[in-house]
């Protein structure tokens, strides 16, 4: 777990109209920045105060706690208190000092900012440090209890069936929209679902979807293999369970292998943008020799059947070996003008293929 104490007088960074800014570098990676926006230039009656904590975009989930104090002439005016997760894909978590300055009247309070310090101490806690305090016994016994609701002896205290072929799932409409925007706006809405209290679905396995159900009560995703994480990919995603299509990525991500990669590059391009880069970046690291991509015959159904993601791939190992090289030998003017006129090429290219077979 990572501490910093934070005794800060802060300066204007930036005096951009109606909103001032300050920056506190706390190391290498993280930052504090104060951000005020005015919406009445002349009075800071309507002056809100918000707290970036901000680094580098993150690959894990980190929990970030602490307790700002915002003084003037060293007496605190407003103190707040925060816990808030920093999830995969992210690079800042912001709270606020709502209205802090309400009750002083000093007419554009703004061009005073170095009169304010920012005091306290924030802490950051990656997964393996905070998992067992925000997954105590009475969640997990919660997630038990919840469970139980699936046996066959409480199936009576369902209020409606999803239906997928011949399986029949007795489920609860209120814990299914708790879950799902999507359920939530058929439920909430005089739709033929609500009426008959039936929802068929038809292009998922009874498999995939019976799992799906234990995710939502649950939130638990057992035996996860490559084949079910893509396939639960696609449902989680067509029914906006957002912590769900995370797991799913995140278990792809770490079974990823020159053999998959394309797959999930393809699940990534229709599902998860993050997915996508993640396996761009994969392809440009094992596979600086395009012709060993070339000949395998998944390269040549992407061809086929996704021209336009199969130029993002040749586009991400152009731009990686052309970064490398530069990297070694940076480029004179006109190799810069060449590559800039390479790259306009490759923009028209991509709008033709992405209509065109190869």
């Amino acid at each position: 777990m990572l501490r910093f104490p934070i005794r800060w007088e802060m300066t204007e960074d930036d005096s951009k109209k109606s909103q001032y800014t300050s920056k506190l570098r706390l190391n290498d990676k993280w930052e504090v920045e104060i951000v005020c926006i005015s919406k009445n230039i002349e009075y800071d009656r309507n002056l809100d105060q918000s707290i970036k904590i901000c680094r580098e975009v993150t690959s894990e989930e980190l929990l970030v706690t602490g307790t700002l104090s915002l003084e003037r002439y060293g007496k605190a005016v407003s103190t707040q208190e925060f816990s808030k997760l920093m999830k995969p894909g992210s690079s800042f978590i912001l709270t606020n000092f709502s209205h802090a300055h309400r009750n002083f009247g000093e007419p554009k309070l703004v061009y005073y900012l170095p009169i304010y310090s920012l005091s306290g101490v924030v802490y950051v806690a990656y997964s393996q440090d905070f998992h067992p305090y925000i997954q105590p016994k009475s969640l997990v016994q919660l997630s038990n209890d919840l469970g139980r609701l699936l046996d066959p002896q409480t199936s009576y205290l369902a209020d409606v069936t999803l239906k997928c072929g011949s399986t029949s799932i007795p489920a609860h409409k209120l814990i299914l929209s708790a879950r799902s925007p999507v359920f939530a706006a058929m439920f909430s809405n005089p739709m033929k679902e609500n009426h008959e209290n039936q929802v068929d679905i038809a292009d998922v396995d009874a498999s995939v979807l019976r799992a799906v159900v234990i995710y939502i009560y649950t939130g638990k995703t057992p035996n996860l293999t490559v084949s079910s994480a893509s396939k639960l990919l696609f449902t989680a995603d067509k029914y906006q369970l957002l912590d769900l299509k995370r797991v799913c990525c995140d278990f792809l991500k770490k079974n990823v292998s020159v053999q998959n990669i394309l797959r999930i590059l393809i699940l990534g391009d229709m599902h998860a943008e993050d997915m996508k880069s993640f396996a761009l970046d994969y392809i440009c690291n094992q596979f600086p020799q395009f012709s060993v991509l070339e000949n395998t015959e998944e390269w040549k159904t992407l061809r086929k059947e996704r021209p336009a993601l199969a130029m993002d791939v040749l586009t991400s190992l152009v731009k990686s070996r052309d970064q490398k090289s530069n990297d070694t030998h940076p480029r004179n003017p006109v190799q810069e003008a060449a590559h800039q006129c390479f790259d306009i090429f490759k923009k028209m290219e991509h709008r033709k293929f992405g209509n065109n077979k190869f």
